[in-house]
């Protein structure tokens, strides 16, 4: 904390730090910064800022992200989270049990030239996440806390008084 209370003499922490983390994981209330662990993403964004205050956890890992590119016409569009974090160790074998499914399935069902992230968005987010055996995770989005993916399987649903009012007037 003393190597925060530094940077926070010089620093706008709370513009430079806190609001641009991209899932809020970061709380700072002008003596103390804390972070959240469960709700952090690892982007490292703080840590870049404040190198000498906060350094990685001792968890070793990856985050895998997908869906990147950088065509001519439309413009750069970049990739989101498909696997939050996999605690890995070596040889490696958790991400490259993942990679294989996901290569695997892209071979089977990607259409000539379609990159991955394409074939993504055109099967969909729930099949990809069954294919690599993942479920839907809050950090599996395009922009953080702002569209979550949520998954319900029909049997799941029940249907509700007014559903049924409308199939019995035909109208569903």
């Amino acid at each position: 904390q003393e190597a925060v209370k530094e940077y926070a003499s010089w620093m706008d922490i709370e513009n430079e730090v806190v609001k641009l983390c991209p899932t809020g994981a970061i709380k700072w209330d002008g003596k103390e910064l804390t972070i959240d662990n469960r709700e952090c993403v690892r982007c490292m964004h703080c840590i870049n800022k404040m190198p000498k205050a906060l350094k990685p956890g001792d968890e070793r890992g990856a985050t895998i992200l997908i869906g990147g590119k950088a065509p001519f016409v439309e413009g750069a569009v970049i990739g989101w989270v498909a696997v939050p974090f996999v605690e890995v160790e070596k040889p490696y074998d958790e991400i490259k049990e993942i990679l294989e499914a996901i290569w695997d399935w892209w071979d089977e069902e990607g259409k000539f030239r379609e990159r991955i992230g394409e074939l993504i968005w055109r099967k969909g987010m729930r099949e990809f996440l069954k294919v690599i055996g993942r479920e839907a995770d809050v950090r599996m989005v395009k922009a953080p806390r702002n569209n979550p993916f949520m998954f319900f399987e029909k049997d799941e649903l029940k249907p509700s008084a007014y559903t049924e009012e409308l199939k019995k007037r035909g109208m569903w």
